[in-house]
């Protein structure tokens, strides 16, 4: 089968590698759509360690099973399903509790074992959820994602409210979701915030009421007063950076919430100690999501009330990984998510 590997230097190769087998407890799944998202361009770029070099790449994918391995049930050839990030342990505190992004011996798929960037793909069958037809396998590669995490954010972490005021900082393809899954909660005025114009005008498509240009003016003061003038009740945070971090707990409103799930190695300050516990801040971290909503998620979307129909901004064939991964590097096309369709050949 064809496959895209990561090799040191970094460097990617689009070549043959032999088709997996489903070993007892696995399935083999054939991949019509694969995501494309910031931490395949990391682990490409060489910003990313990626163990065990060379590894087939992606985390992101939904296809049709067409192997099931001794043990299993629950699956059968022919069937639709969307594959989950990583595969976890099953026994631990976190996975006791369905909260698949806080297992610690979590392998990522196309990082600590072959992951969705080819033509076919063999994954233990907890890692797979079934896919229904309504949901186009384009869509079904980036729920237990760039969807679920957002969800977990919004709804979990967050839990907005009807009527609530919310700003999102970092409008990419996390940030784009958590502004739909506002709005779909009832949020009342939202706030996106972002560099890019081009993330901004997917802001505004996903239902943002004032977009706001993160490089220009005094963005706390602009957040405050597009809020109703006290601030958002709940800022969500996705750019990962120090100063979003910053801007978040300065601009939410007193008694408000701020989660963060932006991911990067810079240290932010919470300020003086005065100012953040007399305003009763709340500071949340937001890491993966829990099965079961991953499985609200697919809902939502397989009835319609989630529209996922702007996510997939651009798609290309297995070949043209490398070009998919220097298109979002570069915001070509202002991205949402991008993906990769194996069986497609130009």
């Amino acid at each position: 089968m064809k496959a895209v590997r990561l090799y040191d230097g970094p460097e990617l190769r689009f070549e043959d590698v032999p088709d997996p087998v489903a070993g007892p407890g696995q399935i083999r799944v054939a991949v019509q759509a694969a995501g494309v998202c910031g931490t395949d361009l990391h682990a490409a770029h060489g910003r990313l360690p990626v163990p065990g070099l060379p590894v087939i790449m992606g985390h992101e994918g939904a296809g049709i099973v067409d192997a099931v391995g001794a043990g299993v049930s629950g699956f059968r050839a022919g069937d639709r399903v969307l594959l989950l990030p990583s595969e976890t342990c099953g026994h631990c505190p976190a996975c006791d509790a369905g909260h698949l992004g806080l297992c610690p011996e979590a392998q990522i798929l196309g990082m600590a074992r072959d992951g969705t960037f080819a033509e076919k793909i063999a994954v233990p069958a907890s890692c797979a959820l079934p896919l229904p037809a309504e949901i186009p396998f384009e869509h079904g590669a980036i729920l237990a994602d760039a969807v679920a995490t957002a969800y977990h954010a919004v709804a979990t972490r967050a839990g907005i409210r009807g009527g609530e005021r919310v700003a999102v900082i970092g409008c990419g393809g996390v940030g784009y979701h958590a502004i739909l899954l506002a709005r779909l909660l009832g949020a009342e005025t939202i706030v996106a915030v972002d560099a890019s114009a081009g993330a901004l005008r997917r802001a505004q498509q996903a239902g943002a009421d004032v977009t706001l240009d993160a490089s220009t003016g005094n963005v706390r003061k602009a957040i405050r007063q597009a809020a109703g003038g006290g601030g958002p009740e709940v800022v969500i945070e996705y750019a990962g950076r120090k100063a979003s971090v910053e801007l978040a707990i300065a601009s939410v409103a007193r008694g408000g919430r701020v989660i963060v799930g932006g991911v990067g190695m810079e240290s932010p300050e919470l300020g003086p100690l005065v100012s953040f516990v007399g305003r009763e801040i709340g500071v949340l971290g937001s890491m993966g999501y829990t099965r079961a909503e991953l499985e609200r998620v697919v809902e939502l979307t397989a009835t319609g009330k989630l529209d996922l129909s702007g996510s997939i901004t651009a798609r290309y064939p297995l070949a043209r990984a490398a070009e998919a991964i220097e298109d979002l590097a570069h915001r070509r096309a202002d991205p949402v998510r991008l993906a990769l369709l194996p069986g497609a050949h130009s």
